[in-house]
């Protein structure tokens, strides 16, 4: 079980977990293939800015930091982090989801955004602040809305232009901007990236995403009106489909899948009565 800290710290427990990470990779010991590693004396130097404690998992410490630049000459072996997260249990993969927001948070805020002055960790939370202007820095987390759009039987699914896998066929997400609400959002973003428009926007559940910094926020729509027309900056081909002729969809742990399979569930639940 992974229990996050009140409060950060340096990483000093010669036996801790250390979540060493390299844009969307993970850093692996190259000598056991270990995931994470159990060296902070090693990993430090290793750190951009040093590692930072950020919780337990089964009662070890996990400390956290981000990996200098070349990667070939740490000695280290990367694994990006969506291969990490399809084989990792619940469990790591909470710790290497709060451990990226928190490596991220002292790597990117290290020198005040409004002064310049380097910041100093803050007592009691995970955060910085500035000692001359006494702005506060807290961990990004960057929202965004993820949409199952059923019409009937049927579900609307797209291959992204900046998906990972170009196979893959998921339901349609996009950021939220200023001042907007989250039903807006859905509603906008489904209408800019297909030019479908919905109706019955209904919360499911959320998802903390490291890939940096997001929060996936899920919801269920119902079709309205419209033809699909994609916009091709964000999308290489959309399509309807149906409960028992779904493309490759992303993995059940991720917000994507849950929402696709819990269509698929319901559709063959309602055929079976």
């Amino acid at each position: 079980m992974f229990i996050p800290s009140p409060s950060p710290a340096p990483c000093q427990d010669t036996g801790a977990w250390i979540f060493l990470f390299d844009h969307t990779a993970l850093a692996v010991d190259p000598e056991t293939g270990q995931i994470p590693l159990r060296e902070p004396n090693r990993a430090g130097v290793l750190a951009r800015n040093g590692l930072h404690t950020f919780g337990t998992m089964d009662g070890i410490p996990c400390c956290c930091g981000i990996l200098m630049e070349p990667v070939p000459e740490s000695g280290l072996s990367m694994i990006n982090l969506r291969q990490f997260y399809h084989s990792a249990g619940e469990a790591l993969r909470q710790a290497v989801t709060f451990g990226r927001f928190i490596a991220d948070l002292h790597t990117n805020t290290r020198f005040c955004g409004r002064c310049g002055t380097l910041t100093r960790i803050k007592e009691k939370t995970h955060g910085r602040i500035c000692p001359a202007c006494g702005l506060h820095a807290y961990p990004r987390i960057s929202p965004a809305v993820i949409m199952g759009i059923t019409r009937g039987d049927e579900i609307l699914l797209a291959r992204g232009i900046r998906s990972p896998n170009k196979q893959v066929f998921s339901v349609l997400a996009g950021f939220i901007a200023p001042g907007e609400t989250l039903k807006e959002c859905v509603v906008r973003e489904v209408y800019e990236e297909t030019r479908i428009r919905v109706k019955n926007v209904r919360y499911v559940k959320s998802q903390p995403w490291p890939f940096p910094d997001s929060l996936m926020i899920g919801f269920t729509a119902e079709y309205e009106s419209g033809e699909i027309d994609i916009d091709p900056r964000e999308i290489l081909e959309a399509g309807w489909f149906k409960a028992d002729r779904l493309p490759l969809i992303p993995d059940s742990y991720t917000l994507s899948g849950q929402l696709i399979r819990n269509f698929k569930k319901s559709r063959v639940f309602s055929a079976g009565h």
